[in-house]
């Protein structure tokens, strides 16, 4: 019994410091799934927390030792949208913030939620900016012509490379 629970408390460990570790895994799906799947339940409640405020996109990074916190939001207006003077993020990012994470850029983009510069990646074309949705995407809205930059991780959630 004692060498079962040692077992279980060494896997534990192991799973722990793998998840603690993803920053560090190399580009891949895998990586991509697990970030998302750790961390869905808080983008979810931040995404709810935007729409209820009124906002069709938010931008927040916490303070740093290069420059002090900034919150930005914006409503639907003309011609596509109105920037709010002084927004209250902190409903939205509270438990998005307690997460460790040190921004978060949400937008609702043609029925769906992105978060814009989630990621960098590299390829034949240089570094480019990920971003991780969740609703219906349409290929055609986000991706380059001619091009297929949508992959499906789980759910509703979508990882795009563009």
């Amino acid at each position: 019994m004692k060498t079962l629970l040692l077992y279980i408390s060494l896997l534990s460990v192991i799973f722990i410091l793998l998840i603690k570790s993803m920053y560090y895994w190399p580009e891949s799906k895998i990586k991509h799934f697990t970030f998302v799947f750790t961390y869905s339940d808080q983008f979810v409640e931040a995404m709810r927390a935007t729409e209820d405020a009124g906002y069709v996109s938010i931008q927040w990074h916490d303070k740093s030792q290069q420059r002090d916190e900034s919150s930005m939001a914006w409503e639907a207006g003309e011609p596509k949208y109105k920037k709010v003077v002084k927004p209250d993020l902190s409903k939205i990012i509270g438990p998005y913030k307690e997460t460790g994470l040190q921004s978060l850029w949400l937008q609702y983009y043609q029925g769906a939620w992105l978060i814009r510069k989630a990621f960098s990646y590299k390829d034949e074309n240089g570094t480019g900016e990920g971003i991780y949705a969740f609703g219906t995407v349409n290929p055609k809205d986000v991706c380059l012509p001619n091009t297929q930059c949508v992959e499906h991780l789980f759910g509703q959630w979508h990882v795009i490379k563009n």
